[in-house]
């Protein structure tokens, strides 16, 4: 029987089993090695660990090679024998990855590294050292023990230290630090550790069927990928309503060189599976409230990758949970699913917005017809974080990352700015998905002022403090024609229904037919300054204006055709650019 095992993982695209035994005789040693392949076991497995140190695994999943099992409510894997299941972890010896463990937890190993492993060969490993030193090294695998910990609460006081402990419920998540050095010995043509990028071996016996955890409204839970196979995210974020539906993703500064506290570096992206989207975290310092200016990476997050940790918040007490039918079978690949690490269903929008040229935060805004404008579940994302100084989205007054709703031209969709100085903010479009409305405007219900954002930026400067229910973002889907009346589209009783959007901002115009470059100033301020640049830097203009000027024009016909940015600064210190196309 185990000759036909091997035979069909040789040559067949995947192994099905509805029971799989794995066992050694008394000459030899018996095991399945699938490399590249998918396992699919019914019901249980049942695992004998085998004689020889070097075959001593029962089931080696290698190069993506992953483990289904059909759906059931207990775990029915037994045996004293393991799979091996390989993870590589992107830290170094003063960064944490945030982990999950796809082995089951036994009472009579109390240790992490009683799960984890150094891969020495295709089939061989050795148990991973832990030690008391602050930093971990990859050859031997030594790992610090000082750095593992679990997370469950509302405060940083509630991170529990478990490294001499490891005691962990399937589906609990837990905190580790890398490992510094490398490891150049190569497993399936793949390099141990090349530097800060550990491969670790996962054995033991497989987590199986439904997981279940406690969680309380507004409990921070930190939870991890409990399967040896990936985990659709989308699935598990929908399906677990007694959470908010949002997932959270720690990510810090690469190349960290410090294990105190305040030298910290990172933050938590945020993922909302009902918009599609994926917003990279930034960075801050633990005891500030200011960014340092970087931002975490771009990972894609619809797949959940084997022994991934994240964070989720509950919505309300009751229990959330991982089952059969949430694994999925991908293998990691960019696009697709990325340790520490969707496309957008939906239409969307994302701002940033610039604090003192130091940070950016970036906001979604997507749309959705089933969503409406409350905090949705799975849909809108909180933030993780509080802040002193910040921006987000306002839905009933709480602040948000990810915002999203119906989509409604002209509809004032609040923002919440909070300062601790005097700071100048600069609003733009990072990029539109499935989405090219005619206008994008920021509105100053203070001022009654609508400024144009969709191809430039706005720059203004506010003092210290909150600002509710003054800035807006808005949009128009398409505008109307200029000539209403000449136009079929538009009827004889909509002829003059522009939106006011159009009557107090700042036009700035690329007239082709006529060849020239129109500005004007649409409310109750003149121009200071205007400069025209090409994209590479180059100045073609810079007028001062002295007289109370709110309209210029400004010939383009001696300009190349090209792409040109042209920017604007009025009496009252409004700053505006926007990129122009001269075709002449």
């Amino acid at each position: 029987m185990r000759l036909t095992i091997l035979f069909l993982l040789i040559f067949s695209t995947s192994g099905l089993f509805a029971q799989l035994y794995i066992s050694p005789s008394e000459k030899s040693d018996s095991y399945i090695y699938a490399k590249d392949r998918l396992i699919f076991v019914q019901k249980g497995i049942d695992l004998t660990k085998n004689n020889k140190k070097e075959t001593e695994a029962s089931l080696y999943l290698r190069k993506g090679s992953q483990l289904l099992q059909g759906d059931k409510i207990a775990n029915l894997n037994t045996g004293n024998g393991s799979i091996s299941v390989f993870q590589k972890g992107t830290s170094n010896a003063f960064d944490y990855n945030y982990w999950g463990l796809p082995v089951k937890v036994t009472d009579e190993k109390q240790q992490l590294s009683d799960y984890l492993n150094e891969p020495l060969s295709t089939t061989e490993s050795r148990t991973a050292k832990l030690i008391s030193a602050l930093e971990g090294h990859s050859d031997p695998l030594s790992i610090s023990n000082r750095w593992i910990y679990t997370y469950s609460g509302t405060s940083y006081s509630n991170w529990q230290y478990i490294g001499d402990h490891f005691d962990l419920l399937p589906g609990e998540g837990f905190s580790m630090k890398g490992v510094n050095g490398t490891n150049f010995s190569e497993v399936e043509g793949e390099k141990i550790n090349s530097g800060s990028a550990q491969v670790y071996d996962f054995r033991g016996t497989p987590n199986d069927g439904k997981i279940e955890l406690s969680i309380k409204k507004d409990q921070v839970l930190l939870v991890g990928n409990p399967y040896p196979s990936a985990l659709d995210l989308d699935k598990f974020l929908i399906e677990n309503t007694a959470s908010t539906g949002i997932a959270y993703f720690w990510d810090s500064k690469k190349n960290g060189n410090s294990h105190y506290l305040s030298d910290y570096e990172g933050g938590y992206g945020t993922y909302s599976p009902g918009s599609g989207i994926y917003l990279p975290a930034v960075f801050k310092k633990y005891d500030s409230e200011i960014g340092t200016g970087e931002t975490g990476e771009l990972y894609p997050r619809k797949i959940m990758p084997i022994a991934q940790g994240f964070m989720i918040i509950g919505k309300k007490d009751g229990i959330v949970y991982f089952q059969n039918s949430q694994r999925i079978y991908q293998k990691e690949a960019p696009g697709f699913s990325l340790f520490k690490s969707s496309e957008p269903l939906n239409s969307s929008i994302i701002l940033n917005i610039e604090l003192d040229s130091t940070y950016v935060r970036q906001l979604a805004l997507a749309f959705n017809p089933y969503s409406t404008v409350d905090e949705d579940h799975a849909m809108d994302a909180r933030k993780m974080e509080e802040a002193k100084e910040d921006i987000s989205w306002s839905i009933s007054e709480e602040d948000f990352l990810i915002n999203v709703r119906p989509k409604r031209d002209e509809e004032l969709i609040p923002l919440n700015i909070k300062l601790k100085k005097e700071t100048s903010l600069k609003f733009s479009i990072a990029e539109f998905d499935n989405f090219n409305p005619d206008r994008v405007f920021l509105y100053d219900a203070k001022e009654d002022l609508y400024f144009g954002i969709k191809t430039g930026y706005l720059q203004i400067k506010l003092p210290e403090g909150e600002y509710k229910d003054r800035f807006f973002i808005s949009f128009i889907e398409n505008l109307p024609s200029e000539n209403p009346k000449t136009d079929p589209q538009i009827s004889e009783e909509n002829t003059g229904k522009l939106p006011n959007i159009l009557l107090n901002t700042i036009d700035i115009f690329q007239n082709n037919q006529l060849e020239q470059l129109e500005i004007k100033i649409l409310y109750d301020t003149e121009l200071s300054n205007l400069q025209l640049y090409d994209l590479n830097g180059k100045q073609f203009l810079n007028q001062n204006f002295k007289a109370k000027e709110k309209e210029f024009n400004f010939t383009t016909a001696n300009l190349s055709n090209a792409v040109y940015i042209v920017k604007v600064k009025t009496t009252d210190n409004i700053e505006l650019t926007k990129k122009i196309g001269i075709k002449n």
